[in-house]
C-alpha cells in the first residue's frame, strides 16, 4: 500500500500541472488550433473578400442593372439625332401597263426599280425626349450607387460570417483543451483511487465529466462546420471542394475605439449609398411626371426624302434614267394633341403617384439607416462592457479554479468543487472569446452602418 506521504506529492504535481493545462485554455495569445488538411484549399479573409465582390449573386445583379442603365442612356440619348433608312423596290409587270414614257397602253413585260432615302428628326416633343434622357442618367446613378452598396453588404456579410467560423474554431479549441484537462484530472483520480486516497465515486463523477467533455467538443465541431457551409454558400463555393479557411491575424487584446452616436447619425445620412440611390430616385421620378406631361404639348418634326427610278419600257439608259428621275423633298410637320382619350393625363398622374412612392421609400430608408446607427452604437457600447465582464469573470475564475485545486489537494475540498470550478472557468474563457471577437466584429465595420467602407480594405483586428 502506497503511503500517503508518497501520494500526496504525486497528487499535487499531478493536478498542479492539469491545472496549469487548463488555466491556459483562455490566454488568448495562440492562434486557433485546426487540424491542418493539406487537401484542402486555403481561403484567407482577403481571398474571401474578393471572392464575395465576384460571386456574390446580388454584386452581379446589381452590376447587370447597372449597365443595363446605361445602355437605357445611350439609347434615349441617340433619340435626338436624325434616321435615316435606306429603301428599295422592284416589281415585273406582265400584260398591258401604261407606258407614261411613250403615253399609250403597251402589251409587254416591264421592270420597274426604284431607290430612294428618308430620314427625319423630331425638332420638339414637349421636352419629353430631353426629360427621358434626364430620367435615364439618374437612374443610372441610382444603379451605380445600389451596386456600391451591394459590394459594402457583400464584404459586411462575408466579415460577420467568417467572425463567426473564427470564433467557433476558437469555441473549439476551449472545448479540446478542457477536454484534455479533464482526461489528464482522471488520470490523477485513478491513481489516487488506486492508492486509497479518493473513493471510487470521484472516479466515476470524474468519466461523467470527461464525456460531458467529449459532447461538448462534438457540439463545437458541429457549429464549426456549420459556419463554414454558410461561408461557402456565401461565397459561391463548389459544395463539393474542401476548404480551408484561414483565420486573420488578430492582437490578443483589442483596441476599444470611442464614438459619438450624433457624428455616426450624420455621416450615414450624407455618406450612405442606399440613401443616395433613393434621392436620386426621387429626383428621377420628377423626370418622369415631365415627360408625361410633355403629350399634352405639340411636337415638330421634319422629314427629308430622295429617290429615283428605273422602267426597262424606256428607250433611256439605266444611268440616264436614274439621272433623269431624280427627285427630292422636304417636309416640316407639327402635330397638336387635341383628344388622346386622356392618355397624358393618366400618365401624369402615375408618375405622380411614383413620385411620391419614392419619397416615401426614402423617409422610410432614412429612419432605418438611424436605427441601425443606433443599435450598432448600443451594441458597441455593450460589447465593450461585455468584455470588461468576461475579463474580469476570467480572472476570479482563474483564482477560484487554483484556490479549488489546492483545497482540494489537501483534502479540505470535494471532487464536485473542483469540477464547478473548472466548468466556470471553462465558461468565463468561452465567453471573453465571445467578447473579444464581437466587440473586434462591431468597431471593424461601423463604417458600414455609416457608409463609407471601402470593400477591398477590409480587415478585421
Amino acid at each position: 500500500m502506497i503511503s500517503h506521504g508518497i501520494v500526496r506529492p504525486l497528487h499535487r504535481a499531478l493536478v498542479q500541472s492539469t491545472l496549469l493545462a487548463l488555466i491556459a485554455t483562455p490566454g488568448m495569445a495562440q492562434a486557433p488550433r485546426v487540424a491542418a488538411d493539406t487537401t484542402a484549399v486555403p481561403v484567407t479573409f482577403d481571398d474571401a473578400v474578393r471572392l464575395a465582390l465576384r460571386q456574390s449573386v446580388t454584386v452581379r445583379q446589381a452590376t447587370n442593372s447597372s449597365a443595363a442603365s446605361e445602355a437605357t442612356v445611350r439609347q434615349r440619348s441617340l433619340a435626338l439625332l436624325p434616321n435615316l433608312s435606306l429603301s428599295t423596290n422592284t416589281t415585273e409587270s406582265y400584260g398591258f401597263t401604261f407606258n407614261q414614257n411613250e403615253g399609250r397602253i403597251v402589251d409587254r413585260a416591264t421592270t420597274n426599280f426604284t431607290v430612294g432615302a428618308t430620314s427625319g428628326v423630331t425638332l420638339y416633343d414637349g421636352g419629353r425626349n430631353r426629360a427621358n434622357i434626364r430620367e435615364a442618367r439618374l437612374s443610372n446613378s441610382a444603379n451605380d450607387a445600389d451596386l456600391t452598396r451591394a459590394r459594402q453588404t457583400a464584404v459586411f456579410t462575408v466579415a460577420a460570417q467568417y467572425l463567426t467560423l473564427v470564433q467557433a474554431i476558437e469555441q473549439l479549441r476551449v472545448q479540446r483543451d478542457n477536454l484534455s484537462a479533464q482526461r489528464s484530472q482522471d488520470s490523477v483520480i485513478q491513481r489516487l483511487v488506486r492508492a486509497g486516497a479518493r473513493p471510487i465515486s470521484d472516479q466515476y463523477q470524474q468519466q461523467a465529466t470527461v464525456a460531458s467533455a467529449q459532447f461538448a467538443v462534438v457540439s463545437a465541431e458541429r457549429n464549426a462546420e456549420v459556419a463554414s457551409v454558410s461561408l461557402i454558400q456565401t461565397l459561391q463555393l463548389d459544395p463539393r471542394g474542401r476548404y480551408r479557411f484561414v483565420p486573420p491575424a488578430m492582437t490578443d487584446s483589442v483596441r476599444v475605439v470611442r464614438f459619438n452616436l450624433d457624428s455616426l447619425l450624420g455621416k450615414a445620412l450624407g455618406s450612405r449609398a442606399d440613401l443616395d440611390a433613393l434621392e436620386t430616385r426621387v429626383e428621377a421620378s420628377k423626370q418622369s411626371i415631365a415627360s408625361a406631361s410633355g403629350a399634352r404639348l405639340p411636337s415638330l418634326s421634319m422629314n427629308l426624302g430622295y429617290n429615283t427610278a428605273f422602267n426597262s419600257a424606256s428607250t433611256l439608259a439605266f444611268s440616264d434614267q436614274l439621272s433623269q428621275r431624280r427627285n427630292g423633298s422636304l417636309g416640316v410637320s407639327i402635330s397638336m394633341p387635341l383628344f388622346d382619350r386622356g392618355a397624358a393625363g393618366v400618365a401624369t398622374q402615375q408618375a405622380r403617384i411614383a413620385a411620391d412612392n419614392a419619397r416615401i421609400q426614402l423617409a422610410d430608408r432614412e429612419q432605418t439607416v438611424a436605427s441601425e446607427v443606433r443599435r450598432a452604437y448600443l451594441d458597441h457600447a455593450a460589447a465593450v462592457q461585455q468584455l470588461e465582464a468576461a475579463q474580469a469573470q476570467l480572472r476570479a475564475s482563474e483564482l477560484a479554479a487554483s484556490t479549488t485545486e489546492r483545497r482540494y489537494q489537501v483534502g479540505a475540498g470535494t471532487l464536485l468543487e473542483v469540477t464547478t470550478a473548472r466548468a466556470q472557468l471553462v465558461q468565463a474563457a468561452s465567453a471573453v472569446v465571445t467578447a473579444r471577437f464581437t466587440l473586434a466584429f462591431q468597431q471593424s465595420l461601423m463604417a458600414y452602418y455609416v457608409g463609407d467602407l471601402v470593400p477591398e480594405q477590409v480587415t478585421l483586428q
